[in-house]
């Protein structure tokens, strides 16, 4: 397997372990020690701290939280993913109130990978919609 291939499978290991499945205690097995995120916004932490906080906020804003990996390609040491988040906005999520409803929203990562874990990233990231709740 090449490293290109295994970041690809790190980087799914880690939407579908920690991001998806909350296992935040992976985060530090997984994270470089030294991990910039590139798209932190205004108030929010840099570094492994940083990822906690996000992955915390991420689970306490969005009840039964599913994330459909719609692309994920690798190129180098760098990991690019396309990303659905999906579930029930039962907590605050970055100033906006609970609402109650079944929510989607999608993100485009990039990450990159040195000595096997996650040292930078970048995202784009869409506003929150309501889901189609005729499509669940």
């Amino acid at each position: 397997m090449s490293s290109q291939e295994s970041n690809v499978e790190r980087m799914r290991f880690f939407i579908e372990q920690v991001q998806e499945g909350g296992r935040f205690r992976l985060i530090d097995e997984l994270v470089h020690p030294g991990f910039r995120n590139r798209t932190i916004g205004p108030g929010q932490r840099d570094g492994l701290a940083g990822v906690h906080d996000f992955m915390t906020a991420l689970h306490e804003a969005f009840s039964d939280l599913r994330i459909e990996i719609l692309h994920c390609v690798g190129d180098g040491d760098l990991v690019a993913t396309h990303k659905m988040f999906r579930g029930r906005h039962t907590g605050p999520w970055f100033g906006a109130p609970p609402s109650g409803e079944l929510i989607e929203f999608r993100v485009m990562d990039v990450i990159r990978f040195q000595d096997g874990l996650l040292v930078e990233h970048w995202a784009v990231i869409d506003p929150m919609n309501p889901a189609a709740t005729s499509s669940r």
